[in-house]
């Protein structure tokens, strides 16, 4: 049986990775934000006690007698329009070393974070409990590959199985973009996923529920100039019920404030 790897949306933990920070040149002991040394943090810390810093690939506890550091909130940089603290990071000694690596990984909030680009929820593949990653089968698979075929705007192996309907959130809707050419692209999109899993039938053994058969009921609502939501009704070989799928697009917004 044919399989995809789960990538159904799910919340985002906003978890931030190892991002890079550089010494104070006057103090040697506050961080700075490596990409942009004006800022002490890119984003608000969401829990203190969860804050890791590491330097040379080694992390460092916050007691630690040569390196240890304390977070304190970062008085210069206040948002009005943010209700988020901001924070610094500050080692308790100098520290001296020739543009050191340290890297800093944390939590922050939605509207900073840069896994789930400030969306809230992430696509990504979801370890299994025997060590390997969720499958997905049937019609679930169905719903994702047309998700997939759809939201899919740029790819530099197979350009024609994209859909520029991504590019078309932010600009002038009803002048040079409108709901309706939104929906064409997406049944042409959703018509060559169908003409795919025809040539792949011929060398791979199908589920009749993974196979899309019909898309009915599409409707496309543009919601202001920066967002669009689209829903449609889909059907599969295997089973006469149709299946709802929906989505919404909306521009991001400033990942990086100042």
């Amino acid at each position: 049986m044919s399989y995809d790897f789960n990538v159904r949306l799910q919340s985002c933990g906003h978890e931030i990775s190892m991002e890079r920070y550089v010494i104070d040149w006057e103090d040697f002991r506050t961080l700075h934000l490596a990409s942009n040394v004006i800022l002490n943090m890119r984003a608000p810390i969401n829990g203190i006690s969860l804050v890791q810093v590491y330097i040379g690939s080694q992390l460092v506890q916050s007691n630690d007698p040569l390196y240890g550091y304390t977070i304190t909130p970062d008085i210069n940089r206040v948002q009005t329009d943010n209700p988020n603290q901001f924070y610094k990071i500050m080692f308790k000694r100098p520290v001296r070393w020739f543009v050191p690596l340290i890297e800093v990984s944390y939590i922050t909030v939605k509207n900073f974070c840069l896994k789930c680009g400030t969306a809230g929820q992430l696509n990504d593949i979801k370890p299994a409990s025997n060590g390997s990653v969720i499958h997905t089968v049937g019609t679930d698979k169905m719903v994702q590959r047309v998700l997939k075929m759809v939201l899919t705007s740029q790819c530099e192996f197979y350009p024609q199985f994209t859909c520029p309907i991504k590019g078309y959130v932010g600009k002038k809707f009803g002048v040079t973009v409108t709901d309706v050419d939104i929906s064409n692209q997406i049944m042409v999109a959703l018509q060559g996923l169908k003409s795919i899993q025809s040539a792949q039938r011929t060398v791979q053994s199908l589920d009749p529920q993974e196979m899309l058969k019909d898309i009915q009921n599409l409707q496309t609502t543009v919601v202001d100039p920066n967002s669009v939501a689209v829903s449609a009704d889909i059907t599969s070989y295997g089973t006469p019920n149709a299946t709802p799928v929906s989505f919404s697009l909306t521009t991001s917004s400033q990942l990086v404030g100042q």
